[in-house]
Parts: C-alpha cells; sequence; structure tokens
C-alpha cells in the first residue's frame, strides 16, 4: 500500500468497524446491578448515602427528619489500552494480522466496567475491609450499625448482617436492582473512547514507525445500599442455604424500622456466581424439580426458587 493521508484514513476507518464488532460482541453486566452516575469532577461525594424516611400521621405542622449525613466519596481513575501499528507492516500490505487484536480491543472496552465491578465485589469477601460502605463498616459485613441513633452517644443502637462466611465453598451472591440506588455505583466521568494516531509526522512514526490505535477513559467503581446485597459461601447446592439468605436479606430494615423490600421482583433480583457454581445455579433457578431434604431426600419435590432470580456467571469472581 501507498501509504497517503487518505490511505491511511480509509485503513483506519476499517479498523474503527472491526473494533466495533468486537464491542458488540460480549455480554455486559454492570448495567443491571449498578446505579450509573455520572461524574463532573475529579472525585464525587455521595453524602445522602444511608438516609431513610419514613411517613408518619401528619398531626400539626410537618416535622423535618433528621437525617445522619455521611461522606462517602469515590475518585474518578484513568484506565487506556493501546497497540501499536508497525509502518512496514502497512507499506507491505500485511494490516490484516492486526484485525483479532483490534477486535479484541472493542471486546475488552465492552468488559472493562464489568472487570472493575466484580473485581471489587470479589475483593470485598476475599479481603474483607477492603471496600467500605458508607458507614465505614466492609460492605459485606455482620455488625452494619442500624436503627436509631441514640441519643446518648449519636450512634446505632444495633447492628445488621448482609454476609454468611460459616461455610467453606466460593461466594456467591444475591442482589436486589429494583431501586434507584443499586447496592454498587459505577461513576462515569468520561466515556470510553477511541483515539487514532494516524498521521505520518506523529513522533511515534517518525521515531520507532509505529501508529498507534488506543482507548482511554476515566470511571471507578462503588458501593451503595449494603441492604440490597447479601454474600455466603454456604454451599449452594442446598436449596435451604439460598432461602436463609433470601429470608436474611428480607429481613433487613430502614433506620425507620421499615422493611426495605427487598427482592420482591425476580426480574430485578440476581443471583451472582462464579463458574465453578454455574451449575448448581442454573439447577436452582431453572429446574422444575429438587432433591428432597430429610426421610424425603430420594423423593423430587417442586422447585420452589425457580424464577426467583435471573442469573449472573463472572469469570471475574473466580
Amino acid at each position: 500500500m501507498e501509504i497517503t493521508a487518505a490511505s491511511l484514513t480509509a485503513l483506519f476507518t476499517g479498523f474503527d468497524v472491526i473494533f466495533q464488532r468486537g464491542f458488540e460482541k460480549p455480554p455486559s453486566y454492570y448495567e443491571k446491578i449498578a446505579t450509573v452516575v455520572r461524574s463532573t469532577s475529579r472525585q464525587t461525594t455521595y453524602p445522602w448515602l444511608g438516609r431513610t424516611t419514613k411517613f408518619r400521621e401528619w398531626l400539626g405542622s410537618r416535622v423535618v427528619q433528621a437525617l445522619e449525613t455521611h461522606a462517602y466519596t469515590i475518585v474518578n481513575k484513568n484506565f487506556e489500552d493501546t497497540i501499536s501499528i508497525d509502518r512496514n507492516d502497512i507499506e507491505d500490505d500485511n494490516y490484516g494480522v492486526y484485525e483479532p487484536v483490534i477486535e479484541q480491543l472493542g471486546w475488552d472496552t465492552k468488559v472493562h466496567p464489568d472487570v472493575l465491578l466484580f473485581t471489587m465485589i470479589k475483593n470485598a469477601v476475599n479481603t474483607p475491609g477492603s471496600v467500605l460502605s458508607y458507614d465505614g463498616q466492609p460492605f459485606f459485613s455482620s455488625a452494619h450499625p442500624v436503627g436509631p441513633l441514640a441519643a446518648a452517644n449519636d450512634v446505632r443502637d444495633s447492628t445488621a448482617s448482609n454476609v454468611n462466611a460459616s461455610g467453606s465453598g466460593p461466594y456467591w451472591f444475591l442482589i436486589d436492582a429494583s431501586r434507584a440506588l443499586r447496592p454498587f455505583i459505577f461513576q462515569l466521568r468520561r466515556e470510553y473512547t477511541m483515539t487514532r494516531m494516524e498521521t505520518l509526522t506523529d513522533e511515534a512514526v517518525f521515531n520507532r514507525r509505529e501508529f498507534r490505535f488506543g482507548v482511554d477513559g476515566r470511571a471507578n467503581t462503588g458501593v451503595g445500599l449494603w441492604q440490597m446485597a447479601y454474600a455466603s459461601n454456604l454451599d449452594l447446592s442446598v436449596p435451604a442455604n439460598y432461602g436463609a439468605a433470601r429470608t436474611a436479606m428480607r429481613s433487613l430494615k430502614t433506620d425507620g424500622g421499615l422493611p426495605f423490600g427487598a427482592l420482591t421482583d425476580p426480574n430485578s433480583t440476581f443471583l451472582l456466581v462464579p463458574p465453578a457454581l454455574e451449575e448448581v445455579a442454573r439447577q436452582l433457578l431453572h429446574s422444575e424439580f429438587m432433591v428432597g431434604t430429610g426421610g424425603s431426600a430420594s423423593v423430587p419435590t417442586t422447585n420452589i426458587w425457580k424464577g426467583s432470580a435471573q442469573l449472573i456467571v463472572s469469570e471475574y469472581l473466580a
């Protein structure tokens, strides 16, 4: 190929198409379980996290509820993924060898928010304390402060748990994504954008014969309402463990003493598992029957949990 401005533009336009093809292939889940927040600065603070209210009968004047203020902040991070294309390969019509890596770049761009989100969730249980909630506790904790503030010392009067770590298996997660504020936050400062360095006068072409094709963006992940997520490492092949997690999650209450009403919509409820639990999770959520318990262990019974949640399997939890 004769290298000219026009031929380079045409070549890189073709690379754009290949990138988009790769971008459209993989599934993405972060928008299903995380609140997407558009950030407008280096970092964003969420002072309203944890604020809950309750209705009262209106007698006399309105009563303005004193809401506890939290200072939960997510700092945006920069991310990039860049490849180089040798000028000689373009001159020798060998640029086709770059098509697979450009398509992979599109794939990687699509799943990067999932990588950030699921890595954070994995770290939250494997290294407790690495991901803190707005209340200062680890996001998955057995000691989240709840209940009304005690006037004497300005602290909550009790605690609640959104984790069961008494097992020995891989962690699995129940997620309620029915609210405007979900248990996780994907904070986007700048959209992922392609940049093409395709001019003959570019410094990298002059020094190293390299044209470049890359993607960059600014974003980060954080946590929202801990009451809308539950983690367990009990044996998921035992349906009672799944049922116990649902019961525990549905028992959580607001600071005003009212139930959060979690897990009421199966279309907004998600069971998140690593690949090691995919088979048992699919049986739990899709099978018509399950093995009985006790004296009826050999007799199949109706699977009461069929369709109770949507399944997400993520290799980034492994």
